[in-house]
């Protein structure tokens, strides 16, 4: 599986990072902050799955949605850095992660906006 699906399985240990993180945000942040950037990993997850269940030529609207959803994902962890609750070496590791992630996302767009994808017979 590691080979066929290398995003899911990068997408799948950030999730397992974030929680470790998560569950030392402040009381006050935990259920708010906290859970909107677990559920939008799930999100971003979710989009994933889905957009390797579909045809290839219906693959790049999904992709898109994964791509919209990383975004915010991205910019929920990087208020929780700005106010204190991931520190410098988190979230250092996090954004090597995203900067993997987000090439991944932007070469599976790529690669679905193609010409070729359609009659490909790639998945």
């Amino acid at each position: 599986m590691q080979n066929k699906y290398p995003l899911y399985i990068k997408g799948y240990k950030l999730i397992l990072y974030l929680y470790k993180i998560v569950h030392n945000f402040n009381k006050e942040y935990k259920h708010t902050l906290g859970v909107s950037i677990l559920n939008t990993a799930y999100e971003v997850m979710d989009n994933i799955v889905v957009a390797n269940s579909l045809p290839n030529s219906q693959k790049l609207t999904k992709i898109t949605e994964v791509s919209s959803s990383f975004d915010k994902l991205k910019m929920r962890i990087r208020i929780s850095h700005e106010i204190g609750l991931v520190s410098h070496k988190q979230f250092s590791f996090i954004i090597k992660q995203e900067i993997e992630i987000g090439r991944m996302i932007n070469g599976w767009m790529r690669w679905a906006d193609s010409p070729n994808t359609s009659i490909c017979e790639r998945t």
